[in-house]
């Protein structure tokens, strides 16, 4: 497979599962003028995980990949990421935080409107008197919008080789070895469904293509159930089974670079 082959791989699959799930999620509750934190810094923790993980593979270490995400790409976003310090405490507190206890640790406190967005990431001194960082969740989110794209134009497109060899690995991760017991018990049971009946009668589905796949709603929205990626047969050749395994229309990765430079450079 040359680099133009697995650039297209690498922007397809970022396209279909990573700009139409997670990215479509976070704008989707941020448009909508939703002012939590929670969801904000879960979502764009997972997108610091994958995208730490196509730098440094998906059997790495998670505070690996996340810090080196925050600090390398996120730190060029605003040079605070860059503080070892600041980068545990965003990992540490804020992702894991919120990950396994539902809630930030001690060091951090996080608000989408009560503070100015221009304190982001900066020291503050509580209701109660103690010293925390402030994460404000819609800059981070920005933040992290901006990191996404630079790591994408800049780092991808000169480490293309690694990158597509850790996505591919990661397809390639096997089921859970309970997978097929799991299944055919359900079925046993009669807890089953065929997904065409459903959407083919579901009155909020206006338009359903069954060569694309392509699902749109009544008030014109695309609904892309979330998935996980084909797994890439291991009889065929990597270049064919580059174009079988994501079913979305093929893009040169320098067309979306310049398209997005365009944008930022109106």
């Amino acid at each position: 497979m040359n680099q133009q082959e697995k650039l297209i791989f690498i922007e397809n699959y970022l396209k279909t599962y990573f700009d139409d799930m997670l990215l479509k999620d976070i704008k989707i509750i941020r448009d909508n003028n939703l002012e939590f934190t929670l969801p904000y810094i879960l979502l764009v923790s997972a997108g610091i995980d994958f995208l730490g993980s196509l730098a440094k593979g998906f059997n790495s270490a998670s505070s690996d990949r996340s810090r080196y995400f925050i600090k390398e790409w996120m730190g060029k976003i605003n040079d605070l990421y860059n503080d070892e310090r600041m980068n545990e405490i965003i990992y540490k507190s804020a992702r894991c935080g919120s990950s396994h206890q539902a809630i930030y640790k001690k060091e951090i406190e996080s608000s989408s409107w009560l503070y100015p967005r221009d304190k982001h990431l900066y020291h503050m001194v509580d209701k109660n008197g103690k010293d925390r960082v402030f994460i404000h969740a819609l800059q981070f989110v920005d933040d992290f919008f901006c990191a996404q794209n630079l790591f994408r134009q800049l780092y991808i497109k000169f480490n293309y080789n690694s990158v597509h060899e850790n996505l591919v690995d990661m397809i390639q991760e096997k089921k859970m070895s309970e997978f097929s017991i799991l299944i055919e018990d359900l079925k046993s049971r009669g807890l089953t469904f065929d997904a065409d009946k459903f959407i083919q009668n579901n009155p909020r589905v206006k338009d359903y293509n069954k060569e694309t796949l392509r699902i749109k709603s009544i008030n014109g929205d695309e609904c892309i159930p979330s998935v996980a990626p084909e797994e890439i047969p291991t009889n065929m050749s990597s270049s064919a089974s580059a174009s079988a395994s994501l079913l979305v229309p093929i893009t040169h990765l320098s067309d979306i670079v310049e398209e997005k430079e365009e944008k930022n450079n109106p």
